[in-house]
């Protein structure tokens, strides 16, 4: 074939995600996907190269939205509502535990739902270059139990659909069952309660992240593999209550050894979690990922005065 020829067909195959998918440029396709964000703008401060936005899709309907690193197979933080329930779906009970993979991420031409991780899927070396499919948690690395933990958890969601549609590979986090149990497990409840106690009948929205260590000193879990994923050296929660602006957040050091410098914040210890403002987790991020700044809501979680 023709060069030109070529680039007229890669031309026209590089305008098909962004109608077929959900693996966008931007958070405003498809529609919809904005409601997930404080006052539909999503956050600032995170965006580097490798990353991909995801409005995640399960049955044709949207629950929840990521920015997902793909060298680290890591979600870099997931944007979803407290208790949220898609439009004309039922509570319902129970949970579709089984893990799915992200088809748009292997398949540009996909309809944007995430699919069954089935055994022939694992074996895709496609899905394994484009997400965490290696491993049989709980996994055990370096004589330590790794679980498959989520960054959006299911226990925050509000339906039968939207608690399943986060057991997905991009929505998957490994790290340490002891963190899990003795740290971040409470904190989750914790987080649920104020948010339940703080933003009353008000719509929340939490946004969920998770820091990848420096790159070239990352511990991946599996220890080889395609389909590995990093093991983030730092968790981080925060909600914001519209419109009253109620916030709070929470951070976490998932890793056994060493200590984690947070600036203003000190040091976090192996497996230590804290309840903190939203100002300091966004002034600890910056310090992290090496930003002058990080927004994770637009204002602060402050809602703009009206004028006349």
């Amino acid at each position: 074939m023709a060069p030109r020829a070529w680039f007229a067909l890669l031309s026209v195959l590089g305008s098909v995600p962004l109608l077929l998918a959900d693996v966008t440029d931007h958070f405003h396709h498809p529609a919809g996907c904005q409601q997930f964000f404080y006052q539909g703008q999503p956050p600032s401060g995170f965006v580097g190269f490798s990353q991909t936005r995801l409005c995640q899709r399960l049955d044709g309907r949207l629950y929840f939205a990521t920015l997902y690193d793909r060298s680290a197979h890591l979600p870099v933080y997931s944007a979803f509502r407290f208790k949220y329930r898609a439009e004309g779906v039922p509570r319902g009970n129970g949970t579709d535990t089984s893990w799915k993979y992200e088809r748009q991420l292997v398949d540009p031409l996909s309809d944007g739902n995430m699919t069954l991780l089935t055994p022939a899927a694992l074996r895709d070396p496609a899905v394994r270059r484009s997400q965490a499919a290696d491993g049989a948690y709980p996994l055990l690395v370096g004589g330590v139990r790794y679980v498959r933990g989520q960054l959006n958890p299911a226990n925050l969601q509000g339906s039968r659909g939207s608690r399943s549609a986060t057991y997905t590979l991009t929505n998957a986090v490994p790290y340490p069952r002891p963190f899990h149990q003795a740290g971040w497990r409470p904190v989750l409840r914790e987080m649920a309660a104020r948010v339940r106690r703080e933003c009353g009948s008000s719509p929340a929205f939490l946004v969920s992240g998770a820091a990848r260590q420096a790159r070239g000193k990352e511990l991946w879990v599996p220890s080889r593999g395609k389909g590995r994923s990093a093991v983030p050296q730092l968790l981080w929660m925060a909600f914001c209550c519209g419109p009253g602006g109620a916030s709070g957040a929470a951070v976490g050091h998932p890793r056994g050894t060493g200590r984690l410098a947070l600036g203003p914040l000190g040091e976090l210890g192996p497996y230590e979690t804290r309840e903190v403002s939203l100002r300091q987790l966004e002034s600890a991020l910056a310090i992290q990922m090496g930003r002058s700044s990080v927004h994770i809501y637009k204002g602060g979680c402050r809602q703009p005065a009206s004028g006349n």
